[in-house]
């Protein structure tokens, strides 16, 4: 059997780079060569052995692209290039009958229920294939997943052109929001602390409020003469962040809280209550979030690039751990198996 390279989460804190054999498509799955595959949240949290339902070993990623290499579709021929979509939802409960499936109550992604793109292949079922333009580079194409997060976000948000919004934290996630509430016509006040990515968010031009040194509600009460902003995007899932979108968002303003906390959060409800604020969830993203997703990643509309902090073969997986747990001095992490 052919054989391949793949980086295996093997334990709390441990991945090892293998040799393994190249698994083989069965009937609706195709076998993708990996291009590009992205630390996310999630794959942090499986690292540091703090996700509920993900089993070593596996090989992680649910953020990847690359190109077709089997037989697939007529229109998946071997070097097509694709994005995966990893969203696997079951098709019977609730949601998936009213055609809500990204908010599934089994869902499960590749990548966590099933192994994933930190590896030199991958089979994915073919329903999650989706494809790509050919002048599409693929390290952009990288990063449509998470822009598809952003993508949902804000189309689901109160946003409104002409209005100052704010968004809390500028890790990955935080930067496509920003952009994307910024492309919808808002004027963005977009708050970090961590060194690198504050001068991501300065180069990419939004008002950046450096929150190691000034109170991001300070900042943005004074901003808008005290009344804060009808819609709020908190993306970092800290504490700190969590209360700050309580107090910086305006009467019947919104929350879209789009950080997932690594605890759950204390949250005052006073001003929430008093001021009757609303917060929306963001889970995962629609299929028309992901396939906008795909149509933006192919124009120069957004700024793809400048997250992108560093890119790391398949045998760095663990410093690209370290360095996204860190956060200090990283955004986002890709991995390539040719790098």
């Amino acid at each position: 059997m052919a054989q391949m390279m793949a980086s295996v989460w093997t334990g709390t804190e441990q991945v090892e780079l293998r040799q393994v054999d190249r698994p083989e498509p069965g009937p609706d799955e195709i076998l993708i060569k990996v291009a590009y595959a992205g630390i996310c949240g999630t794959d942090l949290m499986i690292f540091l052995g703090q996700h509920p339902r993900a089993q070593a070993p596996l090989i992680m990623s649910h953020e990847f692209v690359g190109t077709v290499a089997g037989e697939g579709a007529p229109d998946l021929v071997p070097g097509t290039p694709v994005a995966i979509n990893p969203l696997l939802s079951c098709g019977v409960c609730p949601a998936c009958r009213r055609g809500i499936s990204y908010v599934c109550e089994n869902l499960g992604l590749v990548g966590i229920d099933r192994d994933g793109g930190f590896s030199e292949y991958a089979v994915v079922p073919k329903h999650t294939v989706r494809p790509l333009p050919r002048s599409l580079p693929l390290s952009r194409a990288a990063l449509i997943e998470p822009l598809a997060v952003a993508v949902h976000a804000v189309c689901v948000s109160n946003l409104k052109v002409g209005d100052v919004t704010a968004v809390l934290g500028a890790g990955p996630v935080g930067l496509l929001t920003a952009q994307m509430a910024r492309l919808s016509g808002a004027h963005v006040h977009l708050s970090e602390i961590s060194p690198r990515r504050l001068s991501i968010a300065r180069r990419l031009g939004f008002d950046v409020i450096d929150a190691r040194s000034a109170n991001p509600v300070e900042v943005v009460m004074k901003a808008t003469a005290g009344e804060g902003v009808p819609v709020v995007f908190e993306t970092a899932g800290a504490q700190a962040t969590v209360g700050q979108a309580g107090q910086i968002a305006s009467i019947l303003g919104q929350i879209l809280q789009v950080g997932m906390p690594k605890t759950p959060p204390q949250i005052d409800l006073t001003p929430l209550l008093f001021r009757e604020i609303s917060i929306r969830p963001i889970r995962v993203y629609r299929e028309q979030d992901f396939n906008l997703a795909i149509r933006l990643a192919a124009t120069d509309t957004l700024q793809l690039e400048e997250p992108v902090t560093h890119i790391l073969p398949l045998q760095e997986l663990e410093k690209g751990m370290h360095l996204a747990h860190e956060a200090t001095d990283a955004c986002k992490i890709l991995f390539s198996p040719g790098a």
